[in-house]
């Protein structure tokens, strides 16, 4: 499947220069308007140079401004400004599950799938609201009797991925891919021989430079609403999926099962 408009100007964000991304920052907050200006007043508007444009057009891969926008035009975000709250947080949890579903690659989650079954541990690490989602992972794969750590302290990751070794895997969560903290470990961990694993918004960063595999996910940049602000909902989209394909596994499934009767029958004593 083709990527969209949007998500190669995700990927490629941090190959732009600071001019190139000032267009980006304005296209994505202005995609549904886009239609109806020429390069010369999307010059105006950003400030930039039309040659500049029709460079950062063809950097993002497109010939011309006019091919960028054809393209861009196809996927115009509807309009949100007659919603109701509610209404509106639907459309953008709508809106940011299918962003997810377009830009993961089914073999790539596959891939992850197998290195996680066949490691001795696997280490997940995270900062803030990443952190978080680690911790949720960790929950999960312990139910399947896979020996798993969730780690959100940067000393404590540190020193974790200096004992790492070739047998183990390390999933690193960040969205932005400058999380210095977790590239630092995740460095580490590598040059131990442990096998890393990325998710992330950008491609291109400190941070998918230290992956084996990267899955990408889309940026709240993506939904157009400054006021949303759960911004692990594609993390934890990604690590659905990836729970659900280890459940396929015959003996996951029963240890799984296994956790949740002693769990119910700890309710009923």
């Amino acid at each position: 499947m083709a990527l969209s408009v949007l998500d190669e100007l995700q990927l490629k964000y941090q190959q732009l220069s600071a001019k190139e991304k000032e267009i980006a920052d304005y296209v994505i907050r202005h995609r549904s308007s886009i239609q109806n200006i020429n390069i010369r007043d999307l010059s105006t508007l950003t400030q930039a140079s039309m040659s500049t444009i029709t460079r950062f057009c063809r950097k993002v891969g497109f010939s011309s401004f006019v091919d960028f926008k054809i393209n861009l035009n196809r996927e115009a975000a509807q309009p949100r400004d007659n919603m109701n709250v509610f209404a509106q947080t639907q459309h953008i949890y709508n809106e940011m599950i299918s962003a997810t579903a377009e830009m993961i690659q089914p073999e790539l989650v596959q891939q992850v799938v197998r290195q996680i079954m066949k490691a001795r541990r696997v280490y997940v690490y995270g900062i803030g609201s990443s952190g978080l989602s680690a911790l949720e992972f960790k929950y999960r794969l312990m139910r399947m009797n896979i020996t798993i750590d969730a780690i959100s302290d940067s000393h404590m990751m540190l020193m974790n991925a200096a004992l790492t070794d070739e047998q183990d895997v390390v999933i690193g969560l960040s969205n932005s891919g400058h999380t210095d903290e977790v590239t630092t470990a995740l460095t580490t961990a590598r040059s131990r021989g442990a096998y890393i694993i990325g998710i992330t918004n950008f491609d291109h960063t400190p941070f998918t430079e230290t992956t084996d595999l990267c899955l990408f996910t889309p940026g709240l940049q993506r939904v157009g609403d400054v006021q949303f602000v759960n911004s692990q909902l594609a993390i934890i989209y990604v690590l659905d999926m990836i729970s659900m394909l280890l459940l396929e596994d015959e003996g996951m499934k029963a240890a799984r099962q296994q956790t949740l009767d002693a769990l119910y029958r700890m309710e009923q004593e």
